[in-house]
């Protein structure tokens, strides 16, 4: 993948704090991007303000978000107030101009402690938006953060193994623009069947079915990680027995991951649906940053404009 170019970053223009913001353009800076800083207006369902009321707020909020962009110094930025769904406008915004890395983070996360789940949006925008996607949890950003790319190396479509060598190209540039020590590539396995296999099989008939597995996901793990060699990647294979939705969480709170990297597909006659039902799963419990990219030829179910 290219390093990105136009970046996208949508704010809440009347919080006080703006979390993805400061890392937009943290990263903008190292990519030498330009970024676009972008609120969105929503109308409550339902209301029909008077059109001057209506011209005042929309004023207001584009004189906020121009005072949050005059801020941002050796960066290229400009802002943009978008109306409408949040998701649907947004998505069209990067379909219109073009934009590789759309950053969103919003101050829902500052209501209450710990973290929480993504929002509607998010898992909206994770689902339908062509570039990738970076969420960014509120807090203190790590100046070396740790880095994991969630992975299935044991994967034999064509279309999975294409997605997994953009996930770990994703992971790379990222670790060299956010100053990262090496990203470790996490893959969670289990043995095929395993319950069926272990009630049939004497106990060991099963160690051995179950360590050919292992050593099967090591094998398929390691010659993934050893294709970028050539790029003096230095990534760290890991491999951790368990159900992605279970295995990938523990591995982030227990290392002290600061951005996971993983891909989303659409399914075959969904448009915009991640990748089964345990990627919302696995989304939905992770407490750090997430960046998200599709396989090549996804197209957006969210019709663009001019």
């Amino acid at each position: 993948m290219e390093s990105f170019k136009r970046i996208l970053v949508d704010v809440d223009a009347a919080a006080t704090a703006h979390p993805a913001l400061e890392r937009a353009v943290h990263l903008a800076k190292s990519c030498d991007a330009t970024l676009t800083i972008t609120d969105v207006l929503t109308a409550p369902p339902h209301a029909r303000l008077p059109a001057a009321l209506e011209e005042e707020m929309v004023g207001d909020r584009r004189q906020q978000l121009a005072r949050i962009a005059n801020t941002v110094t050796g960066v290229r930025a400009e802002s943009r107030l978008l109306i409408g769904q949040p998701a649907i406008v947004l998505v069209q915004e990067v379909l219109r101009s073009n934009h590789d890395l759309l950053m969103r983070s919003h101050a829902r996360d500052l209501t209450t402690p710990g973290p929480k789940p993504f929002g509607a949006v998010d898992m909206e925008l994770l689902r339908k938006c062509p570039c990738p996607v970076l969420l960014v949890r509120h807090g203190r950003a790590s100046p070396h953060p740790r880095i994991v790319a969630a992975i299935n190396a044991s994967t034999e479509d064509t279309e999975e193994q294409m997605l997994n060598a953009k996930i770990v190209d994703l992971s790379l540039q990222m670790a060299s623009h956010l100053d990262a020590s090496a990203p470790m590539l996490l893959q969670a396995w289990a043995p095929i069947a395993e319950r069926t296999i272990r009630s049939h099989a004497a106990a060991d008939q099963f160690a051995v079915y179950v360590e050919d597995a292992r050593q099967r996901a090591t094998a398929d793990l390691t010659r993934l990680a050893q294709s970028f060699e050539s790029r003096g990647a230095g990534l760290q294979p890991t491999l951790r027995r368990g159900s992605p939705e279970d295995v990938i969480p523990e591995f982030v709170v227990a290392e002290g991951i600061d951005l996971m990297v993983m891909g989303t597909v659409a399914r075959a006659g969904v448009a915009g649906m991640l990748i089964g039902n345990t990627a919302e799963r696995v989304l939905k419990k992770l407490p750090c940053s997430v960046l998200t990219v599709k396989p090549d030829g996804f197209v957006s179910p969210v019709r663009p404009v001019s």
